[in-house]
């Protein structure tokens, strides 16, 4: 799939469009997707089961270790589907190459901007969703454009001048679509394991009304069954909200530095060289 000219036009796509190209990207590399996903979510998901049945941790607890996994997912994952803006192959071996090349720098870098935006989400509200905003691109910047550490910060601002407004609803739309999408298969998958398989995860194991609210939060507090089957649900849902956050990455350089036309002149240098 060539993200070149024939995709990317100059005029600003809508969030929605960025969703819409994800979903279309990850039908024509499913199986490309699905193998580096299983590298970073079978191990996360099997120690969410461990966690929860063995040591006692919570589903909070679970939901925030996911918070800190997904990024080095999302960081291979950006390196390997960026790489098709060129027409190269989408490849787990070079996404993973790619990660661990600046493996400690990008987790040191997203610990950092998960916490801060943990903290302000819990304290501000808002100054966590203008954290995150902020520091959204690094995985392009430090894969992609294969930015040094030391300019991370001024390419950053580049990116984010005249745009951080509209990047930032552009998160915000995004996270809402994770959120329901989430809890919307979480309850088809809960239907369908009661009604299919009679495996209930959560709502077919309450007894009855009278003590519903404090049966479900026991269960979703405590349950090792419910924090592994909804921790694989986020893994699963999460590729396609990291790739339409990498599409706003892709629109952003289009309107601000015209680079559907450089990539369209690249292309052209290369039949030319090829030509000759």
């Amino acid at each position: 799939m060539r993200l070149d000219g024939a995709i990317f036009s100059i005029e600003q796509r809508s969030v929605g469009g960025c969703i819409d190209l994800a979903i279309v990207f990850l039908r024509e590399h499913f199986l490309a997707v699905l193998k580096l996903l299983a590298c970073f979510a079978v191990p996360s998901v099997t120690l969410t089961w461990w966690l929860v049945a063995r040591n006692d941790w919570t589903f909070s607890s679970c939901v925030m270790l996911f918070a800190l996994e997904s990024p080095l997912f999302g960081a291979a994952l950006v390196a390997s589907a960026g790489h098709r803006v060129f027409g190269d192959r989408f490849s787990t071996r070079v996404g993973l190459r790619l990660l661990a090349g600046r493996f400690f720098l990008i987790l040191f870098l997203n610990l950092i901007v998960r916490t801060l935006t943990g903290i302000g989400l819990m304290i501000f509200v808002f100054p966590g969703y203008m954290i995150a905003t902020r520091y959204g691109f690094l995985a392009e910047v430090l894969l992609l454009e294969r930015c040094p550490a030391r300019r991370y910060e001024t390419r950053l601002n580049d990116l984010m001048n005249g745009t951080f407004r509209d990047l930032l609803g552009r998160l915000i739309m995004i996270v809402v679509f994770f959120v329901v999408s989430v809890a919307s298969l979480f309850v088809l998958v809960d239907m369908a394991s009661g009604t299919l398989l009679g495996l209930p995860i959560l709502f077919g194991r309450v007894s009855g009304f009278a003590y519903f609210f404090e049966e479900v939060a026991t269960l979703m507090t405590r349950d090792p069954r419910v924090a592994t089957v909804f921790v694989s649900i986020l893994w699963f849902v999460y590729p396609v909200t990291r790739l339409a956050w990498m599409f706003c990455y892709f629109d952003v350089r289009i309107r601000k530095e015209g680079w559907d036309v450089e990539l369209a002149f690249r292309v052209e240098a290369e039949r030319l060289e090829a030509a000759l």
